[in-house]
């Protein structure tokens, strides 16, 4: 019996490699040609082989997506130009059948999908490759709900690109070794672990209720809450929540400074006091209600930073706020989980450098997420690996200054968040001396 399901998992597998090779087929003729057009520019035909990743990744379903989404977070391993194209992939699919989302309701919660919810939306609100969202009245107490569903299936999808994906990693490595110098399959592996975690939607459930106890005290961050008797690993249920997106803020009724200062305290406390991250944060996730509360939706990819996290991150930062550039390379090649410097003395030479010219401006015209980024070209072209967690963390700054600035224009992100960076030191150094 277990030899017939080993069996018949290694078919699965291999069928699946074929569409995968089949896909990547399909697209390279046009990328090809794309690289002969654009010759001798190197940047731009990065693009194209992105766009090309792209549109593969879109046609091979919720792995590849996710993966592409996180891997274009990494631009201490991608250019920036690739990282770009590949930011632009969007989780929108074709919706599933709604007789389907009715027998898995059903099926989860163990009643009629009639006796459960007065209405029930069978065209969803959101459809991406992991779940979709419908909307929903619950008929206990009247209350518009979200119905989280998760598409059938995709958990064993998952697994199958899982394994095919780390067998290529590990191929790819043993004909390719400078891919070892990144630990490629290792890469591989956590990646497609944050996809898989997205899709039991239990985390999600259980990163939410942390969430909301590490804010209970304050009224202008919010999350949606859960009705837990109709929460399973399959079927999430919560409040509808009501609020303007980012592109509709102009003439909502907001208290604007009271908005930043919310967001510069959310993303402050998630990183440097409570060490759990929104890890997919940005502005689709987020609504806004009157006058200055921010609701954060989607709580499925999550991170924890451990104190020593927290301290190497507040010291970096810290250390490029104050122009040290010399400290910040010894930081960042210090805490490297690979590396494979040739020249140290080039490397820190370069990061001097570049600190220097990122602090001749004014503190008023630092931004914290461009500067990261040409950082990150730095570590990249020295071959210095980023921790996984300053990538998470550059993309909460990214969000939260990019927003910041659009509502406050005289925010400085910088001078706003340094009271956290002080703590994220200090409170690290009282939690290893206690």
């Amino acid at each position: 019996m277990n030899q017939r399901v080993s069996s018949l998992h290694a078919f699965l597998v291999l069928r699946r490699a074929a569409q995968i090779m089949f896909a990547v087929a399909g697209a390279s003729p046009r990328f090809l040609w794309e690289r002969w057009r654009l010759r001798g520019q190197p940047a731009a035909t990065q693009r194209a082989l992105a766009r090309t990743i792209v549109h593969v990744c879109t046609r091979l379903g919720a792995t590849f997506i996710k993966v592409g989404q996180i891997l274009s977070s990494r631009s201490d391993l991608l250019p920036q130009p690739f990282a770009r194209e590949l930011a632009a992939l969007q989780d929108r699919v074709p919706a599933f059948d709604g007789a389907m989302v009715r027998v898995i309701v059903e099926r989860e919660l163990g009643r009629p999908l009639d006796e459960l919810f007065a209405e029930f939306s069978p065209e969803p609100v959101a459809a991406a490759s992991v779940a979709q969202v419908h909307r929903a009245v619950w008929r206990k107490t009247g209350q518009v709900v979200a119905v989280k569903v998760r598409r059938p299936d995709v958990l064993e999808k998952i697994r199958l690109d899982r394994a095919v994906l780390l067998t290529i990693a590990r191929w790819l490595e043993r004909w390719v070794p400078s891919l070892r110098l990144v630990a490629l399959e290792q890469q591989m592996a956590q990646f497609c672990a944050a996809v898989e975690q997205q899709a039991h939607l239990r985390n999600e459930a259980a990163h939410n209720a942390r969430f909301t106890a590490n804010f209970a005290g304050d009224p202008d961050i919010a999350f949606p809450r859960l009705i837990p008797e109709a929460c399973t690993d399959a079927v999430l249920t919560m409040e509808f929540v009501d609020g303007a997106r980012e592109e509709e803020l102009d003439g909502f009724p907001i208290d604007r400074r009271a908005l930043v200062a919310a967001g510069v305290r959310c993303v402050g406390k998630m990183i440097f006091e409570h060490g759990f991250v929104h890890a997919d944060l940005h502005p689709g996730n987020l609504r806004f209600q009157a006058p200055s509360r921010i609701v954060l939706l989607d709580l499925g990819l999550v991170g924890e930073l451990t104190p020593a996290d927290r301290k190497i991150t507040a010291e970096t930062l810290l250390a490029l706020v104050r122009g040290e550039g010399k400290k910040v390379a010894r930081l960042f090649y210090e805490n490297a989980p690979f590396r494979a410097v040739a020249d140290y003395a080039a490397y820190e030479r370069e990061m001097e450098t570049l600190v220097a010219e990122l602090r001749q401006r004014s503190l008023a015209s630092t931004e914290f997420s461009r500067d990261i980024a040409k950082i990150f070209d730095v570590l990249r072209r020295h071959r210095v690996q980023a921790r996984g967690h300053m990538t998470m963390v550059n993309l909460a700054l990214m969000t939260a200054e990019g927003l910041g600035k659009r509502l406050d224009p005289s925010l400085v992100l910088a001078e706003a968040a340094l009271p956290y960076l002080l703590n994220g030191v200090e409170g690290a150094e009282s939690v290893r001396t206690a």
